[in-house]
């Protein structure tokens, strides 16, 4: 009862380990058809033709009676399963039987063909025994397909026209049965390693996500504080033109100045601060309107080569190329907040920051590649130069607003272009390349069409 049970799970556990999809497609009505009349015509041509027939010197009737069991089998387990979608335990068991079938016709081929013929025919039973048992995932814990080409073996091995197919049967058989286990163990390995790759994508897709909330968090807590500035800034505006109709009153009653010279500056004041309302509303309303816009898609490819004509236009001495690694019927569409301009304005940033360097020493060579990152299916931005490269202490730590080692500079382009990213759901990775020179990776959420 054990080993009846051991062999039902092994079992069971093959049938797992198969594609039924793809045999079912083999198995259809069509193919069947169209491989019993290549049979039936390929045995007319060994058995009659002239050359074939004294190379191969095969009995039609004979060649023809072998081949019965394989193409009955598979003609009625092609109509039975013509319209389903899964394979039932009974239909593995018969779909191996008709693979030992199929072994038992090319062994036989072999067995009964003449000597120079049967080399020929024994290179094809190895090629077919080694495709199944990758096919079907054949492995010595699940033998099932192995047993059935050994039987199929020993069958043959009767037909044998004479003694001298003895030495034959003797290499190949064991050759076959080996290239079978071998190719179906492999193939099991290779399953395994797919299905632990998928695993490792769903972990850093799932790793991901959970930074993004947290990076949202934050980008929801800075907006808040804005907003808040916002406030305050109102309210001072509001005391200044308090302030400024004060003035107005005061002014003329101190006659410190005459009367249309004050009128003239509290004019002026009126106008800017009118001025810096107007500038503060629209800022408000740019931010307001960017935060909760979606994502729009930007095409990536071009968006890269407008910055290296603008960028080399800024930078004649620098050698900016661009590199797309494109899917085929896949464009490369990036989901970015603010749309085109801001992914525009992100990667001019880097560039920028690439091509000057720290002030001191600039970049010669500057490489931008964009490719599809297979494990997060995110847009890959790559930009590499040959300049000094980032202090190891920066490396360590977040980008900090308005840090720089350029006497001109700002220290806002590399912060802006990670929180402008983080905000779209995308990442900055810095770091120095193994060559020497700064490496940004930047991954961008793509869209799916």
């Amino acid at each position: 009862m054990s080993a009846r049970n051991t062999v039902t799970a092994a079992f069971r556990r093959w049938t797992r380990s198969q594609d039924a999809a793809e045999v079912l497609a083999a198995a259809g009505v069509g193919p069947w058809l169209g491989l019993t009349v290549f049979v039936v015509g390929l045995l007319a041509v060994a058995a009659w033709a002239p050359g074939a027939r004294l190379f191969f010197g095969i009995p039609f009737g004979t060649a023809l009676l072998c081949a019965a069991p394989m193409l009955a089998s598979g003609l009625l387990f092609s109509a039975v399963h013509r319209r389903r979608r899964r394979i039932e335990p009974w239909g593995w068991l018969w779909l191996a039987l008709g693979v030992a079938t199929v072994h038992f016709f090319v062994a036989a081929l072999m067995a009964l063909s003449a000597r120079p013929g049967a080399a020929v025919l024994a290179s094809l039973f190895l090629f077919t025994t080694a495709f199944h048992g990758r096919l079907h995932r054949v492995t010595p814990r699940q033998p099932f397909l192995a047993l059935g080409t050994a039987v199929a073996l020993l069958a043959a091995f009767q037909l044998r026209v004479s003694d001298e197919h003895l030495a034959l049967f003797g290499v190949i058989g064991p050759a076959a049965l080996a290239a079978q286990l071998y190719l179906g163990t492999f193939a099991v390995q290779h399953d395994r390693a797919r299905a632990d790759a998928e695993r490792l994508r769903a972990a850093v897709h799932a790793q991901l996500l959970e930074q993004q909330e947290r990076d949202v968090g934050r980008l929801s807590q800075a907006l808040g504080e804005i907003l808040g500035y916002h406030h305050d800034l109102d309210n001072a505006l509001l005391s200044a033109g308090s302030a400024a109709d004060m003035l107005t009153v005061m002014g003329v009653q101190r006659g410190a100045l005459g009367r249309m010279e004050f009128e003239e500056l509290v004019k002026k004041l009126h106008e800017s601060l009118a001025q810096i309302k107007e500038m503060v509303t629209e800022i408000r309303a740019k931010g307001r309107r960017y935060a909760g816009a979606e994502p729009e898609p930007v095409e990536l490819p071009p968006l890269l080569e407008a910055v290296q004509v603008s960028v080399g236009l800024r930078f004649p001495d620098v050698d900016i190329q661009v590199e797309v690694e494109a899917e085929k019927d896949a464009p490369l569409r990036a989901l970015m907040r603010g749309g085109a301009s801001t992914l525009r304005r992100v990667v001019e940033n880097l560039v920028l920051n690439a091509c000057e360097g720290d002030g001191e020493q600039s970049a010669a060579e500057v490489r931008i590649r964009a490719r599809v990152e297979p494990l997060s299916g995110r847009l890959e931005v790559v930009i590499i130069d040959d300049g000094p490269g980032f202090q190891t202490a920066r490396l360590t730590g977040p980008t900090e607003e308005l840090y720089t080692t350029k006497q001109q500079g700002t220290g806002l382009g590399l912060y802006t272009s990670e929180c402008l990213l983080r905000a779209s759901g995308g990442m900055l990775h810095r770091q120095n390349a193994p060559g020497g020179g700064a490496l940004l990776r930047m991954l961008i959420p793509r869209e799916y069409r």
